[in-house]
């Protein structure tokens, strides 16, 4: 698994593109492939941590912008919630596994997106995150990091030592656990997107 910000799926290459109007195209991809890692969700010992998979932007590595989803299996039909972050939302059901409906994401067309899958906090941290909110964090990231790599993960994953911040126009902040002094509060210039871990590189 590459250790970067972004843990590319790869597990989505088959899924096909066409385009729906002269404006928009859609990603379409099976519910078993997503129900797949975010499994991982419903399970207990990290309760403030989850997977998110997104559509990154091949060319600028962008969140790309999701205009609807939806499910379909024969005639049985439903709209998926879009969030606000572009996060690529389906409920996560053990029946739907087996029905297995196929799942269609609207987005831009002229552009080409690949599913990637990242471990974010589940707490939106506004403008504002405490030494005691990224000592929580750090041990359930480890955890979650460690499920998705496997039983051979201690061997070659870095522990997570802090998070990295993430804002609505691209800019990042990273902050380690070990920097801060006990209850010290980090305070930022406009509200968080998202809160992933940040593990040192070499």
């Amino acid at each position: 698994m590459k250790l970067t910000y972004w843990l590319l799926a790869g597990l989505f290459a088959s899924s096909s593109l066409y385009a729906q109007d002269a404006a928009a195209q859609n990603i379409e991809m099976r519910y078993s492939t997503l129900y797949s890692k975010l499994k991982q969700n419903v399970k207990e010992g990290h309760d403030d941590v989850k997977i998110a998979l997104f559509l990154l932007n091949q060319q600028d590595g962008s969140v790309c912008h999701i205009h609807k989803g939806s499910m379909r299996k024969d005639k049985h039909f439903e709209e998926l919630v879009i969030p606000e972050n572009n996060e690529l939302t389906v409920p996560v059901d053990s029946n739907l596994r087996q029905a297995n409906p196929d799942v269609t994401f609207v987005i831009d067309d002229g552009i080409t997106c690949d599913v990637s899958m990242q471990v974010i906090a589940k707490k939106d941290y506004g403008t504002a995150i405490t030494q005691t909110d990224i000592a929580e964090l750090v041990p359930q990231m480890n955890e979650l990091l460690s499920a998705l790599g496997g039983m051979f993960s201690d061997w070659f994953m870095p522990d997570v030592e802090g998070v990295v911040v993430h804002f609505n126009d691209g800019d990042t902040k990273v902050i380690r656990l070990s920097s801060l002094a006990d209850g010290e509060t980090v305070n930022f210039h406009q509200p968080t997107v998202k809160v992933t871990p940040w593990v040192p590189r070499g």
